[in-house]
């Protein structure tokens, strides 16, 4: 296959997405793979799911295996830390000289608003963890949360899960009693973790903890909140919303004011699983953004954000690639103000 081929990768704590894109722009191949998040994983064994990845994906488009990849753009969970996505570029090309050319590492919430094809706006991340970014015009940034489960992770599967779970545990307890009927939550909880009991639970907190397992868990209250209207489920989503509102509001202080005086109002990029529960957030979210925003537009990717990946990698080399970002975005949610 002539003329350069850069590839971009979407590395999330569940899965990945990667894409191959020729120099006019064509998207060549699609693929899912494993989680790449370096700190759950290490960086060893990231790349190697990162080499995998690449040798699969010029195999299934019918590349030569000798043909060496022009650009590579990384845009993963956990790569926040720059001096440390620097180290982790020379690795990976010292590694694979034979495979890759050049390689960009960026966060996870980098790759949406390059995907989008916008001039800035917040990209807001729910979905196994969670995180914000604010990118401006002018090139300046800030950012609310992706602290991991331990120190963050508010409004995301795993915060939901962990939070529903909490719920029952403090409610049986008599520590702090639920306000709503706990039944239902503790059903789900039970028959996700497959155990008989709450002591059950715990080797799954513990001995063998693992992030996107207990994360699942999110998707079933999900389903109980829509179909059964289940209170306690409902709440937790409530909450949730509430929190994602939250993280856009700390970040006004920071926004550009040409972002604020689009026609659209300020853009914000939804990624993530629990965006489509939208309908469960939506209360949440507008409560906590009321009186701080006239007007924001909540749009989500109809493509991976991979394609941003690409774009940061090939830009890396000094390419611009031709994205057509017109069917990339579509519209969830528009909020204006009542004033």
């Amino acid at each position: 296959m002539n003329g350069r081929i850069f590839c971009g990768v979407e590395g999330g704590a569940s899965v990945s997405q990667m894409v191959l894109v020729s120099e006019k722009g064509d998207i060549l191949l699609k693929l899912t793979g494993p989680a790449c998040n370096y700190l759950l994983s290490g960086i060893e064994e990231c790349q190697m799911r990162l080499a995998d990845m690449i040798e699969k994906a010029k195999e299934d488009a019918g590349i030569k295996r000798e043909k060496v990849l022009d650009g590579l753009g990384l845009c993963m969970s956990g790569c926040e830390e720059e001096d440390a996505n620097r180290e982790f570029e020379r690795i990976f090309v010292r590694k694979h000289p034979d495979m890759i050319k050049s390689c960009h590492v960026a966060s996870d919430t980098v790759g949406p608003v390059y995907t989008a094809g916008l001039k800035g706006g917040i990209v807001l991340i729910a979905g196994t963890g969670s995180n914000s970014l604010l990118l401006n015009p002018d090139g300046t940034s800030a950012r609310c949360g992706g602290w991991g489960h331990l120190l963050g992770d508010e409004a995301s599967a795993m915060w939901i899960s962990q939070k529903a779970v909490k719920t029952v545990f403090d409610d049986e307890d008599n520590l702090v009693k639920c306000p709503y009927d706990t039944s239902k939550v503790k059903e789900l909880m039970l028959q996700h973790f497959k155990v008989v009991d709450k002591f059950g639970i715990l080797e799954h907190c513990y001995t063998n903890f693992n992030k996107t397992s207990f994360a699942g868990l999110c998707a079933k209250l999900a389903e109980a909140a829509k179909t059964e209207k289940d209170p306690l489920c409902c709440h937790l989503f409530y909450e949730a919303g509430k929190v994602l509102g939250q993280m856009v509001v700390a970040l006004k202080p920071k926004v550009h004011k040409d972002l604020l005086e689009l026609e659209t109002g300020l853009p914000v990029i939804c990624v993530g699983s629990v965006f489509k529960s939208w309908c469960l957030l939506e209360k949440g979210f507008v409560e906590a953004i009321q009186g701080h925003y006239e007007k924001c537009t909540l749009m989500t990717l109809t493509c991976s954000s991979a394609v941003g990946a690409a774009y940061l990698g090939a830009k890396a080399t000094n390419f611009e690639l031709p994205i057509d970002y017109t069917k990339n975005t579509s519209i969830l949610f528009t909020y204006k103000s009542c004033k």
